[in-house]
């Protein structure tokens, strides 16, 4: 069994990262990478790297990563990492509420044949799948696994306004806030417990000014502005089949379109490319293209039941 978890942080620019997985069956391994820029670029790559050190921990420990129920260990592990960022926030860690990261992850169980992905914020996976051990001169299937949460969506921008927030698109960006995204880890400050507190500060404040006189001094409560609910996607994978998974942030995504990533990754591995030097290959082509603002690429081979060159 394999994990690969893929926090995006931001990082200083013309930096890219790579990783790739390629554990033995019945193991569990998780390979995380980060690279972005920002100008909470600290405080992000705290979070970012909170995040790749405990998801980890926190998927190998649950009981449903045993029984196969992937999906629920999933968002258990997230659920417990913004718990403990909450708990680090609480005592004095700052940064917790102030910046954040998005997310992808993939878990591979190769002898039931499953994957399972999940993701936070626009963090991608992407799966290439080729008929044959040997691909039969058939060409490759490529699927996007992921969805990606920007606030100008339709359904986000629902759920935004139903929590009691709004995007604001004056700077020509879909914003909340100051993020340009509507799920990540991290961000507490647009969530419950600090969401609300927050409010009801500002609400205060006014109302000793006595801008807000009488029933108008308690302001209704908010939901999570920010969500970090995942979103999730099962795949059976074929024993007659050959795949290529790869988990990228949008410096990646944002300048090449999925089969291009995906069919570039297998010319590299039929080049003589191991995944690691493919990943590297991946992030070094597309921090040189414009509208790249980082780059971080995890991939993984797999041959039906078996694990690829890693």
């Amino acid at each position: 069994m394999q994990a690969a978890a893929v926090p995006k942080a931001p990082a200083p620019p013309n930096k890219t990262n790579t990783q790739s997985s390629a554990p033995k069956p019945s193991k569990v391994k998780t390979t995380s990478s980060r690279s972005s820029r920002s100008t909470m670029a600290s405080g992000s790559s705290k979070v970012a790297k909170h995040a790749r050190d405990n998801l980890p921990v926190f998927l190998r420990h649950s009981p449903d990563l045993q029984t196969g129920e992937y999906e629920k260990a999933i968002v258990e592990a997230i659920r417990r990492e913004e718990e403990q960022l909450l708990h680090e926030f609480w005592e004095g860690e700052d940064k917790h509420a102030l910046a954040g990261t998005t997310m992808a992850l993939a878990v591979v169980n190769l002898t039931r044949g499953v994957l399972v992905v999940g993701n936070v914020g626009d963090s991608d996976v992407l799966l290439g799948e080729e008929g044959g051990a040997a691909g039969c001169g058939m060409g490759m299937e490529v699927t996007r696994l992921s969805t990606t949460h920007k606030p100008e969506s339709d359904g986000e921008k629902h759920r935004v306004e139903l929590a009691g927030g709004t995007v604001n698109t004056e700077s020509g960006t879909a914003r909340i806030g100051a993020l340009n995204m509507s799920r990540a880890l991290g961000d507490l400050r647009y969530k419950n417990p600090l969401n609300n507190m927050t409010q009801r500060a500002k609400s205060g404040s006014r109302s000793s000014e006595g801008e807000i006189p009488g029933v108008n001094d308690t302001p209704p409560q908010r939901g999570d502005f920010i969500s970090s609910e995942p979103a999730l996607n099962r795949v059976n994978l074929r024993d007659d089949r050959r795949y290529v998974l790869a988990l990228l942030s949008d410096g990646v995504t944002n300048v090449l379109d999925d089969a291009t990533i995906l069919n570039r990754i297998v010319e590299l591995r039929q080049s003589g490319f191991d995944a690691t030097r493919a990943a590297q290959n991946i992030t070094e082509g597309t921090t040189a293209l414009p509208g790249s603002d980082n780059a971080t690429c995890v991939t993984v081979f797999l041959e039906g039941p078996k694990v690829g060159q890693s």
